[in-house]
């Protein structure tokens, strides 16, 4: 009889763990590419509307989320994880997302983060316990909704390190929905086990990498015009002399430029850190494109003007100076852009191409202005394209009309008198007669 109720009891106990085990994990999703596990408790007869949740993803990840209240970002509820400052903990960020656009930081949910949470053998964990999280502006989830839907999303690899609730993140690399019945979550208030599988009641409907295209877009854009395209329209004009092919290099770096300005306006709407366009690079930068439009725009008028006069305009210093200053500050405005967008490492990569440039274009500028210099008497320079970049220090004017002496620097008009009468004197063998 004591074998038999030792036994019982061991049944007993067993069952008892094998039932809450399964009601922890009976709200349980783990998305089918292994990127993400998630569980949620919903606590019986709980008036503060507390959740109960454990997330976890590959260490290797810059952040991880579960968004709560519909199958895509509109009006969810986002509950955001990422590496702190340490780099062995975590910061957890309750974010609200009402588009396809950066969730925004709330202050209306409060999360506690529980033991067992941090970074370790290889993977970002979070247990915690999610105060006034079942309702927010524009959603909510209702314990007994058996097809409650969710979204999920994972961010590219790398690390935030960041203490703050409302950190700049990169966009998303994988993302997906699921559906789980809420009804299957409700239980005694704990902290759920993370899940290995989904559990009865939830289905995955959605999974897909994702590729943020215009922000690389945007710098490959700009870098070709400003590092690229631009230096060569100078060599086309001052070393080959061809004012033609000058004219189309700059156009398609012009346009090349205004297409990556529109490519960065749309990236910027998508991110908190550059929506309202006040950081240095979004403000310098649109300087940079009016100017470069203006030059462009003086150079066509100058090039018409020239070709039906064969003569230099107002329009070539103010053009040419314009260029001058344009391509080092869309250079610069390039080291600005790769921070804004978490990519600082990048600059590097700028650095090197603006040095590649200056070793390049550098030597031969410098051998063609040695040999203008050599070849072209002072104050008369040879190019034939009309760019007089420097028009105080042109040669005299190649018109026939008299200008009547006005033509000499530093010298006054001469009076053009006839020529003087032949005065023919006859000294007298005498003396004058004086009346």
């Amino acid at each position: 009889m004591v074998r038999i109720n030792a036994a019982l009891a061991t049944a007993g106990l067993f069952l008892t763990t094998t039932t809450a085990v399964s009601t922890q994990v009976a709200s349980g999703f783990a998305a089918s590419d292994g990127s993400i596990s998630f569980a949620l408790n919903i606590p019986q007869n709980d008036s503060n509307n507390d959740l109960y949740f454990s997330m976890q993803a590959d260490a290797s990840v810059s952040w991880m989320a579960i968004g709560m209240g519909n199958n895509k970002m509109d009006d969810t509820l986002m509950l955001m994880v990422y590496a702190d400052s340490t780099g062995k903990n975590v910061t957890v960020s309750p974010r609200l997302s009402y588009g396809h656009t950066e969730p925004s930081y709330t202050k209306n949910v409060t999360i506690a983060v529980q033991p067992g949470s941090g970074i370790s053998n290889g993977n970002m964990t979070v247990n915690a316990i999610c105060s006034n999280c079942r309702s927010w502006k524009g959603g909510s989830i209702d314990p007994t909704n058996p097809t409650a839907k969710f979204i999920f999303a994972i961010g590219p690899d790398g690390s935030i390190n960041s203490n703050s609730e409302s950190a700049n993140i990169k966009r998303h690399s994988t993302y997906g929905a699921f559906t789980m019945d809420l009804t299957k979550a409700v239980g005694a208030a704990q902290i759920p086990i993370i899940a290995t599988s989904d559990s009865s009641g939830t289905i995955q409907t959605q999974d897909q990498t994702d590729h943020d295209f215009s922000p690389p877009l945007h710098a490959c854009a700009m870098v070709l015009a400003f590092v690229g395209l631009m230096p060569a329209g100078v060599l086309i004009l001052r070393v080959m002399k061809s004012p033609k092919w000058h004219g189309y290099n700059q156009a398609l770096s012009a346009v090349l430029a205004v297409l990556g300005a529109l490519l960065g306006i749309y990236a910027g709407t998508m991110y908190n850190r550059s929506r309202n366009w006040n950081s240095a690079h979004q403000i310098f930068g649109t300087f940079i494109i009016v100017a470069l439009i203006g030059q462009f725009v003086l150079g066509f008028m100058h090039h018409r003007i020239y070709k039906q006069t064969q003569a230099s305009t107002k329009l070539a210093p103010y053009h040419v100076w314009l260029g001058r200053v344009i391509i080092p500050a869309g250079i610069i405005n390039g080291f600005l852009g790769f921070p804004l967008a978490l990519n600082p490492k990048y600059n590097w990569a700028l650095l090197a191409l603006t040095l590649l440039m200056v070793v390049v274009f550098g030597p031969i500028m410098f051998w063609r202005w040695k040999r203008n210099a050599n070849q072209s008497p002072p104050g008369n320079p040879s190019d034939s394209d009309g760019y007089q970049n420097q028009p105080w220090n042109a040669g005299p004017s190649s018109s026939n009309i008299d200008l009547g002496g006005y033509g000499q620097r530093d010298h006054p008009p001469q009076p053009i008198n006839d020529p003087p009468p032949n005065y023919n004197y006859q000294i007298p063998t005498q003396g004058r007669d004086f009346v």
